[in-house]
């Protein structure tokens, strides 16, 4: 495994457009429902965050599976890894079915009791009752995404993210304004846009790897008893990353209740920065998924000793990239949030709250890159605790922060608070622990 500076961009390189271009589909949502009303680009936020809760259990599941898939790379066990992932792929259509079905059932509910304004959650639900169908879809791309970058075969991932945001462009257009004919839907618009767009990709996906691996089926009750054992080594990983995302984005979830509390004219705030701050966290993102499949790939080839090196490596290309970001957003931010909004007030009080989301980025950096490589070696009950530990410091903050002060650009040093709780025991732990010999 090459762990060039050269090499590092040119696995992470695709993973960025993917993950940068598939954001843009929260992005174009929120820019689209930004001009149609504060109340719908309020809604967008909570219901966009409540929908995320079910997308990262699968996220996490998807987590451990590249993890998995990296290690067995990394030891040429390639059979082994074919059936790892046809397994993971089966399991995560289900999963995304019950997730549907979960969501129907205690959404109205949990929604009502946690959102203020009325004319938020009729919106909210709105959109998530044809946004959550999307789920099958977003699973089959993430487990598609976890097998190309575990083999550190990633330039598919472009292609397909291009082609889900373009149609994600045009359907959002079409269905939220109601051009060519089509009905004016709103936020409901925006949802099915991003639910056709995502399973546009999700075919693509399917048919290039039937293609290129010779797949005539992907036959998931072949050999029921091998594939509940491989099953069970996915889950060995995968539930400790799935219940990490799991409380990560319901803390998420709260941090923005708190916001609605405030007000529909803070929600929509929050919802802007939130939105434009998901850009240079797709750096960090991409390449913090690279460490962790490179990490992996280096243990699996008994190169344990090179980790801390390709932590360095990693971590100065995010910072080259996140700099020139922070600086452009810093010197115009009136511009980048223009494009979600065209009220003078919302713009002006947006600033401040931008620039203290930029900030955290210093910190974020490093904590995310390491925080990742743990989970690239496996230690899947460390890396869990120490979120659960980021969690909880985060969550006490934020709450005596609304208390005291509720003021919407201090409540964003939350995520200076929580990059800093999570930095500090990752590299105590990849430093000092013992995670070299560890099995998966």
């Amino acid at each position: 495994m090459d762990i060039s500076y050269k090499n590092i961009c040119k696995i992470a390189f695709p993973v960025l457009v993917s993950l940068l271009v598939e954001q843009l589909i929260g992005i174009t949502d929120t820019a689209f429902l930004g001009h149609v009303g504060e109340v719908e680009l309020g809604a967008s936020a909570i219901a966009g965050v409540f929908y995320l809760i079910f997308f990262v259990i699968g996220s996490g599941f998807g987590v451990g599976l590249q993890v998995l898939i990296s290690r067995l790379n990394g030891e040429k066990k390639y059979t082994k890894l074919s059936d790892i992932f046809t397994t993971g792929l089966s399991f995560m259509v289900l999963l995304a079915v019950i997730m549907i079905f979960l969501s129907k059932l205690v959404s109205p509910a949990v929604l009502h009791a946690i959102i203020k304004s009325d004319d938020i959650y009729r919106a909210a639900m709105r959109y998530l009752d044809w946004r959550i169908f999307g789920l099958v879809f977003s699973f089959i791309i993430t487990a598609f995404r976890a097998y190309y970058v575990g083999i550190t075969q990633t330039k598919i991932l472009s292609m397909c993210s291009l082609l889900m945001v373009l149609v994600n462009i045009v359907c959002n257009y079409i269905l939220v304004f109601g051009k060519f004919g089509a009905p004016a839907l709103g936020i409901e618009g925006a949802a099915i846009g991003s639910c056709i767009a995502e399973m546009s990709a999700a075919i693509i996906y399917l048919i290039h790897y039937a293609v290129k691996e010779k797949v005539s089926s992907f036959s998931p009750f072949k050999d029921i008893r091998r594939r509940w054992n491989d099953l069970k080594r996915i889950m060995h990983l995968s539930v400790w990353t799935m219940l990490q995302s799991f409380f990560s984005l319901s803390s998420w979830l709260v941090f923005f209740v708190l916001i609605e509390h405030l007000g529909e004219k803070q929600l929509a705030i929050s919802n802007i920065v939130r939105s434009i701050s998901s850009i240079p966290f797709m750096f960090t993102l991409s390449l913090s998924q690279t460490a962790s499949s490179l990490v992996g790939n280096l243990i699996g080839e008994g190169r344990s000793s090179e980790v801390m090196r390709v932590c360095r490596k990693v971590i100065a290309l995010c910072y080259g990239f996140s700099l020139i970001l922070m600086v452009l957003g810093a010197v115009f931010p009136q511009t980048i949030i223009r494009l979600y909004t065209e009220d003078a007030t919302l713009i002006q009080d947006t600033i401040l709250p931008f620039w203290v989301m930029l900030s955290a980025y210093i910190i974020t950096v490093p904590s995310s890159v390491i925080y990742s490589a743990i989970s690239g070696t496996g230690n899947a009950i460390t890396a869990f605790k120490i979120e659960i530990l980021g969690l909880i410091v985060y969550v006490v903050y934020i709450v005596l922060l609304d208390l005291y002060y509720p003021n919407i650009a201090l409540l964003w040093t939350s995520e200076h608070v929580y990059y800093l709780a999570m930095l500090i025991p990752s590299f105590l732990y990849l430093r000092y622990g013992r995670w070299k010999q560890t099995k998966i």
